[in-house]
């Protein structure tokens, strides 16, 4: 049996060293080269979704499968892992897989590990040139993408974005591109100075007008008060979009949703390819987004730096 380290959760982080996994048919063994901490990272150790094993699932690594047609190529994945027979797959929606795992986050082991095992189809070779550390950002910017499929942006639309963190400056970058109206909200000056550094359409919360309202909200607060923050905003007939996933969920005014005939949409998981292109084109700015860069045997020191107020991406280095 080989071994590997992993950092473990189980009502507490520990690094332990775990069983290297063995790739079925059809998966390849990644050897992790870069991670970082996401939003969704704290929230499970705060009780999200009672996941217990290896965390994490935003990363860059290789493919160290001889048998693999990636072989030796730098690459990012996916992270619902389908089972391809299920209804659900079979009308080519594998990331609502009745039987799906969830890299890190729901019945699968993620990527705060040496090695991780992933289907060859969550594959996606990183473009030559791009930065690993920058296509680390790929499954979040690929999240910020999937707003456009889902709720049917138009670049004539005006949009309101709340949260200022690390989705909420990449969702706001991704509006930006689409031409329409945005504006990404934050509590904090310091934020908004940022923002605005990153060339983004920024303002205080506190400073939006009591009649200020917009057609398509976006609530990536990464709080549980947010939903309300964004619905209060919305036109009649608009529509709210929720990225965010936490421990602990609020109660909603369900009569607001009747009455002013709001259309909700959960938005969570998005495409690669375009997220890549982005990337790879540097139209996406994500490198002023990396707050600190720790070596994997500090991660738990990483998780405490992550985990304070305001703080932006920490990622983590395997090797």
């Amino acid at each position: 049996m080989v071994l590997m380290r992993a950092l473990i959760y189980d009502g507490g982080l520990k690094i332990s060293e775990i069983e290297k996994p063995v790739p079925e048919k059809g998966s390849a063994l990644v050897k992790v080269l870069y991670s970082s901490i996401c939003n969704t990272d704290i929230e499970i150790i705060k009780g999200y979704m009672g996941f217990k094993g290896v965390l994490g699932h935003e990363f860059a690594g290789e493919v160290v499968s001889e048998n693999s047609r990636f072989y030796g190529k730098k690459v990012v994945g996916e992270i619902n892992c389908a089972c391809g027979k299920c209804l659900m797959c079979l009308n080519n929606v594998p990331k609502h897989c009745f039987e799906r795992g969830v890299v890190g986050i729901y019945n699968y082991q993620g990527v705060f590990a040496d090695y991780i095992s992933l289907p060859e189809e969550n594959l996606h070779e990183i473009p030559e040139g791009l930065d690993l550390l920058n296509a680390v950002f790929t499954e979040p910017l690929a999240a910020a993408c999937e707003i456009f499929e889902s709720a049917s942006v138009r670049p004539d639309d005006k949009a309101f974005i709340f949260g200022a963190g690390k989705l909420g400056l990449l969702i706001a970058q991704v509006f930006k591109l689409s031409g329409c109206d945005y504006t990404l909200f934050a509590r904090s000056s310091a934020r908004v100075d940022f923002a605005r550094g990153l060339g983004l359409n920024s303002k205080k919360l506190s400073d939006l007008g009591p009649m200020e309202k917009a057609g398509i909200c976006v609530d990536c607060t990464g709080n549980p008060e947010g939903i309300k923050t964004a619905m209060d905003r919305l036109l009649p007939r608009g529509t709210l979009v929720l990225k965010t996933t936490v421990a602990q969920p609020e109660k909603i005014d369900l009569n607001q949703i009747v009455i002013n005939e709001y259309r909700i949409i959960g938005s969570r998981c998005g495409p690669f390819a375009p997220a890549l292109r982005l990337l790879a084109e540097g139209l996406v700015s994500v490198k002023p987004l990396i707050a600190r860069t720790f070596d994997f045997k500090d991660i738990i020191n990483a998780f405490e730096y992550a985990g304070k107020p305001g703080a932006l991406k920490v990622m983590l280095k395997h090797f």
